[in-house]
């Protein structure tokens, strides 16, 4: 039995954005939450798994656009003071479950921010999972995790295996010695996912139940080695994060390593017993402070020329655009910015093949013979 999820007149819309979301490069910047939520015109019945699997891999195909770009730009310059703020970035190593409890009727979910359209993992779950793997691990590998004495704030965590660090940290529920509770010195902010970790954020998975009447009848049938597995279509994140840790200075290095050991030892989100949400053990290099002309003149003439994100980067369109800022302070961030870029694709040194970025590069190192010149 079919049943309509959309109304008819809304159709052609969602069809029209699913169009141009697949043209290469994307026209448009969809927000994947609400096609995910929003855009499944029909449910065919319990048998018809081909058109949620369509359906997800649509919602896949969507890109971060300028409008995260900015946003996660603000959010960096936010969290920078390093008085008050500790940040790392980590890359998922395998894929990412998180939110798939939120699907409603779809049983797809995924944790994507409500504004922006990107998936993150929420401050609270990351909170949960550093101080189940402190509760657990704390005594046995505490001179792996807090390391050996090192000059920082912290007061002592050593004895009753750092149950006074535990607390410090992430608070206490409220007995003799306090009524009141404790409130952990650490904030765990949202993480955000990183731009251009990825091509694509989202990524088609499959979750196979294997008996299926025995969890839909909650146990009273026979999990037997005839049932027949049932493959359904789920949504996992692949790409980096950006974590935020927020409190007393003397603190966020010791919170900074339990966070890394416990997302590469114990993963976050779901199926982790499976392998998935295991981060890397070793940050991501702190990229340079992007400039905003940058991202957004690149958004503009990707728009225009109907060109991919690194092509319009080594583009002698950029370069002549950066040519004509008038703002000194602008220019030479925009510049550093460009040039970081390059270098991290290794294009700096060795310059790629294409008559425009070999004229985009020339232009740069004209400005930079210039500015050594005028040096004092």
């Amino acid at each position: 039995m079919t049943v309509p999820l959309m109304r008819a007149a809304l159709r052609p819309l969602y069809d029209r954005v699913y169009d141009r979301v697949a043209e290469d490069p994307p026209a448009v910047e969809p927000h994947p939450g609400l096609l995910l939520q929003r855009g499944l015109a029909e449910h065919r019945g319990d048998g018809d798994h081909e058109s949620k699997a369509q359906h997800v891999a649509r919602v896949c195909r969507s890109t971060a656009g300028d409008f995260y770009r900015r946003a996660y730009a603000r959010w960096v310059r936010a969290t920078t003071e390093p008085m008050r703020f500790r940040s790392v970035t980590l890359k998922v190593e395998t894929r990412l479950f998180i939110g798939l409890t939120g699907g409603g009727m779809l049983e797809t979910g995924c944790v994507i921010g409500h504004s922006h359209g990107m998936p993150s993992i929420p401050g609270s779950s990351i909170k949960g999972v550093v101080r189940a793997h402190a509760l657990e691990r704390w005594s046995r590998s505490r001179r792996r995790i807090l390391g050996r004495r090192r000059p920082c704030a912290c007061p002592r965590t050593t004895g009753h295996g750092g149950r006074a660090a535990r607390d410090e940290l992430f608070g206490a529920s409220a007995d003799e010695d306090r009524p009141a509770g404790l409130s952990g010195l650490m904030v765990f902010h949202d993480a955000w996912w990183v731009p251009g970790s990825a091509e694509c954020p989202l990524v088609p998975e499959v979750v196979t139940t294997h008996h299926p009447d025995y969890y839909g009848q909650d146990g009273s049938a026979p999990a037997t080695d005839c049932d027949s597995p049932v493959p359904n279509a789920q949504i996992a994140v692949r790409g980096a994060f950006r974590f935020v840790l927020e409190g007393p200075v003397g603190w966020l290095p010791l919170t900074e390593e339990i966070l890394i050991s416990a997302l590469s030892t114990d993963g976050a989100g779901a199926r982790t017993r499976a392998g998935y949400g295991r981060f890397s053990e070793q940050p991501m290099p702190t990229a340079e402070r992007r400039c905003e002309w940058v991202d957004t003149t690149i958004a503009e003439l990707m728009r225009k020329h109907r060109t991919r994100e690194e092509e319009t980067l080594r583009s002698k369109g950029l370069a002549d655009a950066w040519v004509a800022i008038e703002d000194s302070a602008i220019k030479e961030a925009a510049f550093h910015d460009i040039r970081s870029r390059w270098q991290k694709n290794g294009w700096w040194e060795e310059v790629p093949r294409g008559r425009s970025a070999r004229q985009a590069k020339a232009i740069y190192d004209s400005w930079t013979a210039v500015a050594e010149d005028e040096a004092p």
